[in-house]
């Protein structure tokens, strides 16, 4: 075995992505053994994984190296590493090694930042957060708080809280996440009565153009703020009256909003669009893009 794994650190650090993944994915099945190759690759990952000036992809590797033993002697080094200067592939790596610590504290940390994090940085997140059931009370805390908010978990997140064998859990999840009987009702109710008279697909158009476009795309023309619409065109109407009407029910990842607040004053929102280590990106209504160093 022990031969088996020299050959496979030697392997990861190899420079082609497919080669060092498949090691990585081996590694991972198998139970380390901490010899001269083990600690060789350790030194080589926390020195890569540190540098800002290494490809993301190739540091988020070497993050994932340094979760396979014991990820809490890194734990700092991890947390650092979630920061929005950071490349995204960076932030989700350090977020799944954080994972692996069980513990509350892991939780307390991915919290304080969840507000920050970007889409599928925050998605990551949460995994984290219910890698360990010491952490469900937790998140169902922040979810009370308003820390978290239910739409940033997504189906399967929730599920494993709505499904929890511990019925303390399970109670709790439902009283958060389940929806309330009535209160979308009464809202939609006062319209239904437009699903039972004739469209005008002309009139529809004006709309879209004076109001939908501002922040959705349709057969190429409108912003991308929101989902192009091209991809609801095969939902029944009643669905389409909720969303029209209670547009934050369901937020598609990469559609939220979020709000910038300047270290030199003043605050800018939308959504977040292009990111690099030094900046980021938000669009805005009518096309609008904003560049926040």
């Amino acid at each position: 075995l022990k031969g088996v794994q020299d050959l496979l650190f030697r392997l990861f650090e190899n420079r082609v992505v497919a080669v060092r993944r498949a090691a990585l994915d081996l590694l991972e099945a198998s139970q380390v053994v901490e010899g001269a190759g083990y600690q060789h690759a350790l030194n080589t990952s926390l020195a890569v994984a540190a540098d800002r000036e290494v490809d993301g992809e190739l540091r988020a590797d070497a993050i994932s190296f340094l979760a396979l033993v014991r990820p809490e002697e890194h734990a700092e080094l991890l947390k650092r590493l979630v920061d929005v200067q950071e490349p995204a592939a960076v932030q989700m790596a350090a977020t799944r090694a954080l994972g692996r610590i069980p513990g509350e504290v892991v939780g307390e940390f991915l919290i304080s930042k969840w507000r920050v994090l970007a889409g599928p940085v925050r998605s990551h997140a949460a995994e984290s957060m219910l890698q360990d059931p010491a952490r469900f009370p937790q998140i169902l805390d922040a979810l009370q708080r308003e820390e978290i908010q239910p739409w940033t978990l997504n189906f399967s997140q929730k599920r494993r809280l709505l499904m929890n064998r511990d019925a303390k859990i399970r109670d709790a999840a439902r009283a958060i996440l389940d929806e309330k009987p009535g209160e979308r009702e009464a809202v939609v109710k006062r319209y239904q009565v437009a699903l039972n008279t004739s469209g005008d697909s002309a009139r529809g158009k004006r709309v879209f153009q004076e109001t939908c476009a501002k922040c959705h795309k349709l057969d190429g023309t409108g912003a991308e703020v929101g989902p192009d619409l091209g991809t609801v065109r095969n939902r029944p109407a009643s669905v389409l009256l909720a969303d029209i009407l209670i547009p934050s029910k369901s937020i598609a990842q990469k559609y939220e909003a979020y709000v910038v607040e300047r270290a030199s004053g003043g605050m800018s929102e939308g959504v977040i669009g292009s990111q690099t280590p030094t900046s980021l990106t938000l669009r805005q209504e009518e096309g609008k893009e904003v560049v926040i160093p």
